[in-house]
């Protein structure tokens, strides 16, 4: 049953049941269950915008392996936030969520309703509940961070960290994330647990609609590796060759979406094309796994659709 269809019959909503000025809707869920479509057939109905909370969707770089919505599905309504961010930027949720309160004041404009779209916990946690205020960090403390990284390497930076805030560093242990633990310490003198634990702000003030999409867990897992063998045949091997050509960080966020990792390390020949393709879909099924784990722990939804 196409994704159109069950909505229809699982959602009776109309224009009527919506105020452009004061509401908005999400629609969340794992990836592969048809969101995008279903955001499509929503906003026909009640003239909505969508606006994407997909953290992998937002790279220009990976259209393909993103699995963007094409440009027939989006030709009759309004899109934002695809498509717009380099992946040479260490890009973050914080950046999205003002990005996402800059396009929200073009949409109120339209006076569309704003109909939010992803499978991005912390993107749809932070526009429910804010995020927490950390202070600006500068440039010095930036570089002192980095430097240390430099001067001891990643274990002992690990062990550092561990010894400032060992319950961000189980959780939280790339380059990245240590770097910016390390930053926000020199800083502030406090940890990220500690940051994290203090009230949160810039949620979203809007009424909203939570949707969550759900389907089959063995489905899933068989429509994504059909996906990801229709990307491959759609040229997604040369979006990451692109990647690869200009030495991309292998710490950036787009190194480490899903396809991209073990595609760069086929492109550096050390590992075979198949290997390459196969943890690809491997890890897209644990991704699918904790993606259930995340929605059911820390979003509650006011309609379930099994799609």
């Amino acid at each position: 049953m196409s994704s159109t269809i069950n909505f229809e019959k699982k959602l009776d909503i109309s224009l009527d049941n919506f105020c452009w000025q004061n509401d908005a809707i999400i629609i969340a869920g794992p990836t592969c269950v048809g969101k995008s479509a279903i955001a499509i057939a929503l906003a026909k109905k009640i003239n909505g915008v969508i606006l994407n909370a997909d953290s992998v969707q937002v790279y220009k770089n990976l259209k393909i392996l993103s699995a963007r919505p094409s440009e027939e599905e989006i030709q009759d309504i309004p899109h934002f936030l695809y498509g717009y961010v380099d992946g040479s930027n260490n890009f973050s949720v914080a950046d999205w969520l003002f990005d996402l309160k800059t396009a929200l004041k073009k949409v109120q404009l339209s006076k569309k309703v704003p109909i939010i779209v992803g499978g991005s916990g912390l993107y749809i946690n932070a526009v429910i509940n804010g995020l927490s205020k950390i202070p600006d960090i500068s440039e010095d403390n930036k570089n002192l961070s980095l430097n240390k990284f430099n001067e001891i390497g990643f274990e002992r930076f690990m062990q550092l960290n561990s010894q400032i805030d060992s319950e961000f560093v189980k959780i939280n242990s790339d380059k990245q994330r240590l770097l910016r633990a390390y930053s926000v310490f020199l800083q502030t003198e406090k940890n990220m647990t500690f940051w994290h634990k203090q009230p949160r702000e810039g949620k979203l003030e809007k009424n909203i609609l939570s949707i969550f999409i759900n389907s089959e867990r063995k489905l899933i897992y068989k429509n994504c590796d059909f996906r990801f063998d229709k990307m491959l045949e759609k040229g997604a091997l040369a979006e990451v060759e692109n990647l690869w050509k200009i030495k991309i960080d292998r710490s950036l966020p787009i190194s480490k979406s899903l396809g991209v990792k073990w595609l760069l390390r086929y492109l550096d020949k050390s590992m075979s094309y198949k290997d390459a393709v196969n943890l690809s879909k491997r890890d897209t099924r644990r991704f699918v796994k904790r993606q259930f784990t995340w929605f059911n722990h820390n979003f509650i939804p006011n309609i379930i659709i099994n799609n």
